[in-house]
């Protein structure tokens, strides 16, 4: 770690709760809810120096065991979960430098987002970057909490939020006194994550993606998992009523060592709600590991593209400090399929719990996500009864400037020309699923973020319409949090699927209606968000 962070730790330390409380106006407690070792602004998150990074060694003659949901954990099980998050922490406190301690963990996340403070370094949000590296990340994250308690055994455990509504709250080893709580964190041991973020209709939604583009995303496109669920389980766990609590605790962090506090009040402030901050919460690897228990579940699924095969995505390497605090890479071949268990060692147990009725209907609910490389989209497909046309791109918004989405629903509307209608009665009346609604040119300040509910020939929708077939899916946007403050650009892309078209092969017109809402689901107080352009095209 650098001097950096040693003077900004030191500083918060020695100014003392009852100053720096004085000083901003606020109670102690509700300004150091947390050690100050265990939660800091990171303004430059940088890694500890390294060399050139090597190939990591996988164990190839350990155990495959099993990750299973947090709700299924035996209480030995709990116990060594918090044993091994208690060592990492204690790690930061007696060495800030060891790259295997719970801040320079943290800051891996930091500084591979939104920039990272380092425009040459990879943005792993937004694009097809977003699931493999996270598998890397939990990959050697788990190496790392096994070898601090000496158990090569140790496997992560994950939040199942959907399996809807009975393991839609935090679950409670995550609540409890110890290394898994976060005092910078919004939701209580009562709170539950809306249905239309994890719920059956929306999850279905999700899982039934077949286009690899559409779930996954592109080399510059945000794909379904990480728009949502991904993003609104991350806003919601910071802060389950932004609207009603504008000013949550936590959000008073120091500027340049021997400054002024900043006031990070309007910035999200609570770790899971700010990229830069999010994994400084344990909760942040628990949900991160259901999404990417969830890739597999898509991966294997009938009718789904399966990932990507293109050799710009297999062989890009990521780097990271191993178990042994050697500077390692990764690449996205080695944790693809059948390597995820016989490099990484680990598969996923489904959810034991018995799950209420609404969630029995949810895929993830007792599909077992074991890759099946037979998956192919022609396994589903229905031969259409009607011919299609090769179709250009259809342009529904395209303007120069960047034109405002506001706080209240945004419709955009052309006449639909015969050519399409015809290719949409194809889709709906068995084709492939080809045609693809994207918002490109996406941004939003650095301090807000965003859900945006998509719909299509619904302009009369709102934060309360329900899903059905004019809804297309939901865009959301972590913020990257101070001092990330280069724009952020993401170009969203949703599926249409069959039940969409048919809807609107009858109509005349297309039009697209853009809801942007909070994570509890009512009307944003502000907005900064833009867009580019918005059209409907053909993979």
């Amino acid at each position: 770690m650098n001097n950096e962070f040693i003077n900004r730790r030191h500083f918060v330390s020695t100014l003392g709760q009852t100053s720096l409380a004085a000083l901003l106006g606020l109670p102690a407690m509700r300004l150091l809810a947390a050690p100050p070792s265990n939660h800091e602004l990171p303004i430059n998150c940088a890694p500890p120096s390294h060399g050139t990074a090597k190939h990591i060694s996988f164990n190839s003659s350990g155990a495959i065991l099993p990750r299973k949901s947090v709700w299924d954990l035996s209480p030995a099980e709990v116990t060594r979960l918090q044993k091994a998050y208690q060592a990492m922490r204690d790690l930061t406190v007696s060495n800030p430098n060891d790259p295997r301690g719970w801040m320079q963990q943290a800051n891996v996340h930091c500084f591979n987002c939104s920039g990272g403070y380092d425009p040459s370094n990879i943005e792993i949000h937004g694009s097809w970057w977003f699931l493999p590296w996270h598998r890397c990340y939990l990959h050697v994250h788990e190496r790392i909490l096994g070898k601090l308690i000496g158990d090569p055994t140790f496997r992560l455990a994950y939040w199942d939020w959907d399996t809807y509504p009975a393991h839609a709250t935090v679950p409670p080893p995550f609540m409890a006194q110890g290394a898994l709580l976060d005092s910078f964190r919004g939701a209580t041991p009562t709170s539950v994550i809306p249905a239309r973020i994890t719920g059956p209709a929306h999850m279905q939604m999700v899982l039934g993606t077949t286009s690899r583009q559409a779930f996954m995303g592109g080399s510059g496109s945000q794909g379904a998992m990480e728009s949502s669920p991904h993003g609104p389980v991350h806003i919601w766990t910071a802060e389950t009523s932004p609207s009603q609590n504008p000013v949550p605790p936590g959000c008073f962090y120091p500027d340049m060592p021997g400054g002024q506090p900043v006031n990070q009040s309007r910035s999200g402030c609570l770790d899971m709600g700010v990229l830069a901050t999010a994994a400084q919460d344990p909760v942040f690897f628990a949900h991160h590991s259901n999404i990417d228990r969830l890739w597999d579940v898509w991966a294997a699924s009938p009718g789904s593209q399966g990932n990507w095969t293109t050799s710009a995505w297999l062989n890009h390497p990521f780097n990271f400090y191993d178990e042994n605090g050697k500077w390692i890479y990764i690449t996205v071949a080695d944790v693809l399929a059948q390597k995820e268990q016989s490099n990484l060692r680990y598969t996923y147990q489904p959810p034991q719990t018995t799950p209420s009725p609404a969630a029995s209907t949810t895929p993830s609910a007792s599909a077992s996500p074991k890759p099946t490389p037979s998956a192919s989209p022609s396994a589903t497909k229905v031969k259409p009864t009607a011919k299609t046309k090769p179709a250009a791109p259809l342009m529904i918004a395209d303007e120069k400037g960047n034109t405002p989405v506001g706080t209240k629903p945004h419709v955009r509307t052309i006449k639909m020309p015969e050519t399409h209608r015809e290719n949409l009665r194809s889709l709906a009346e068995g084709g492939p699923r080809t045609w693809l609604l994207h918002i490109d040119g996406l941004i939003a300040s650095p301090t807000e973020s965003v859900i945006l509910d998509v719909y299509v020939n619904d302009p009369s929708a709102s934060p309360d319409t329900e899903i059905g077939p004019t809804f297309v899916g939901t865009f959301a946007l972590v913020m990257p949090g101070h001092p990330h403050m280069h724009e952020v650009v993401r170009n969203a892309v949703f599926e249409i699927r069959p039940e969409t078209a048919a809807m609107l092969m009858k109509s005349d017109d297309l039009s697209v209606t853009l809801v942007p809402k909070v994570v509890d689901g009512k009307e944003p107080e502000k907005s900064t968000l833009t867009y580019k352009k918005i059209y409907l095209s053909q993979e």
